[in-house]
């Protein structure tokens, strides 16, 4: 039993829980907001996974850094912090492409040189 895979997405995690609050790209601009969409798309990939491991198209993998944590049969407890991770930091990128979109239409050059 290892704590490394889960460590590793809980600190990748929140290494972009400081992206986003240096630029409040998401849970750091409207945090309700975000945090129903993290929700939403934590149930969709959750349901989506156990559909897949019903059908047998999904195993669970076998690694010395995994903790050896199921939540149901074939469901590691790692893929959850995933999930968490994957729509986190989807919605991140989506937040500073908007930002970055944003200020090169507007063509306000305080907002480019605040990004250095």
């Amino acid at each position: 039993m290892s704590l490394a895979y889960l460590a590793s997405i809980i600190v990748s995690g929140f290494c972009m829980g400081l992206v986003d609050h240096r630029w409040k790209l998401f849970v750091f601009d409207r945090p309700r907001r975000a945090l129903v969409l993290l929700a939403v798309g934590l149930v969709y990939f959750l349901v989506w996974d156990l559909v897949a491991i019903g059908l047998e198209i999904y195993h669970r993998g076998e690694s010395e850094a995994m903790t050896g944590i199921e939540v149901a049969p074939e469901l590691p407890l790692e893929e959850l912090f995933f999930i968490v991770f994957l729509c986190y930091v989807t919605m991140v990128l989506h937040g500073l492409f908007r930002m970055l979109l944003g200020s090169l239409s507007s063509g306000d050059r305080g907002q480019r040189e605040a990004l250095r």
